[in-house]
């Protein structure tokens, strides 16, 4: 990889990082207004957090992980934990959606829907797809 290509992942995994880490701060200290045009912006903000984090992080999954590797064993076992956990939890009214709480819900349950959405796309990709080189780099 060439120096420039390196400079400009660190600069896009630190702005990603940044991002969401910003986001959950102004969450965790409800600094969010609860009006329609706030409500927007919050929702196109979360939702911009997280699919930065997803995709970075399955990129860093597919590209550093081995095929076979105790590590992203764990990281799959975790990430379908998560699936039953978030929905049981929402279940039995254990989410409150009041305003304090909603930012970090409605992030943990994106990452919870996109975490299905992927783990189907690993199955397709490792089971069902075409087995070329082109399905296999990143």
């Amino acid at each position: 990889m060439t120096k420039n290509k390196k400079i400009i992942q660190q600069v896009l995994g630190t702005l990603v990082a940044a991002n969401a880490i910003i986001f959950l701060f102004l969450a965790y200290l409800q600094v969010f207004s609860d009006t329609p045009r706030a409500i927007v912006f919050i929702d196109f903000w979360g939702r911009l957090c997280v699919y930065s984090l997803w995709f970075t992080g399955y990129a860093l999954y597919r590209k550093y992980l081995p095929q076979k590797s105790i590590l992203k064993s764990i990281i799959i076992f975790i990430v379908c934990l998560n699936i039953p956990v978030f929905l049981t939890l929402g279940y039995m009214n254990k989410l409150s959606p009041d305003l304090a709480t909603l930012p970090f819900i409605d992030f943990w349950g994106r990452l919870t829907v996109y975490s299905l959405w992927f783990m189907a796309y690993e199955f397709y990709r490792n089971y069902i797809g075409d087995n070329t080189n082109e399905t296999k780099t990143v």
